[in-house]
């Protein structure tokens, strides 16, 4: 069974749905890596200190002018990490993913601004 990677960027539940910073949500297999700092979907990262960005492959193929690389351009999500380390955020997010499915159900919350819910805090009261 498949895991999942959810996030929302609005803390307004109503906006839930929008299509820029509403709800998405990432197949586990699509996840492929992160790195501190800000990135663009070509991938060039700049030191934004609190932050972290992951890459997923795209779920939609955009089609590229000539010349451009298009196909190889993935999805970012950027999360501030607040006071968390880099590495907390990394081992947080290895913990989840590595948690029996019946204890989630296979669906992994990374950062919800409605709930205010950021993994790593979930994991740290968890782990307490």
């Amino acid at each position: 069974m498949e895991k999942y990677l959810y996030f929302r960027k609005d803390s307004t539940l109503a906006n839930d749905d929008d299509p820029a910073n509403g709800s998405v949500m990432y197949p586990l297999s699509a996840f492929q890596g992160l790195v501190v700092g800000d990135s663009d979907t070509a991938g060039a990262v700049t030191g934004a200190s609190g932050r972290c960005s992951l890459f997923f492959k795209p779920m939609k193929k955009a089609f590229a002018a000539e010349g451009d690389a298009g196909d190889d351009h993935l999805d970012v999500v950027v999360l501030d990490c607040g006071d968390f380390t880099a590495k907390d955020i990394m081992m947080s997010l290895a913990e989840a993913v590595n948690e029996p499915i019946a204890r989630d159900n296979g669906f992994i919350v990374v950062f919800d601004a409605v709930t205010v819910i950021l993994l790593i805090a979930i994991l740290q009261e968890y782990m307490l």
